[in-house]
């Protein structure tokens, strides 16, 4: 004589089985809607809006304070000392005219001008 058992098998597409109550499949669902926010496409597209208008304001205010640090605070751009090597992990210096080279040759400096 068999016994019947009270879990429903359900197979995945992959062919794997794992066995649940009727209860907990119900109760994982409303428990998964009480914990959902509820918000509608309208109040989506406003979060969304929010977001990228941050994200713009970084990206507006960091150059902004740079430029104004340099043309109206008399700062001084930064010129690039060496270059890194990934490799070996060394750092290897430049000599002043190759500094000087590669600072007038950057498309920085062309775009932004040497001060």
């Amino acid at each position: 004589m068999t016994t019947q058992n009270t879990r429903t098998q359900s197979h995945s597409p992959n062919g794997a089985t794992s066995t649940k109550t009727k209860e907990r499949n119900s109760e994982s669902k409303s428990s998964y809607k009480s914990r959902s926010a509820n918000i509608s496409p309208e109040q989506l597209r406003k979060i969304k809006g929010y977001q990228m208008m941050v994200a713009g304001a970084v990206f507006l205010i960091i150059p902004s304070v740079e430029l104004y640090r340099r043309l109206y605070a008399g700062g001084e751009r930064r010129i690039q000392q060496g270059e890194f090597n990934p490799i070996d992990g060394s750092i290897k210096e430049w000599e002043e005219e190759e500094k000087v080279r590669n600072f007038k040759d950057s498309w920085l400096t062309k775009l932004f001008g040497e001060k």
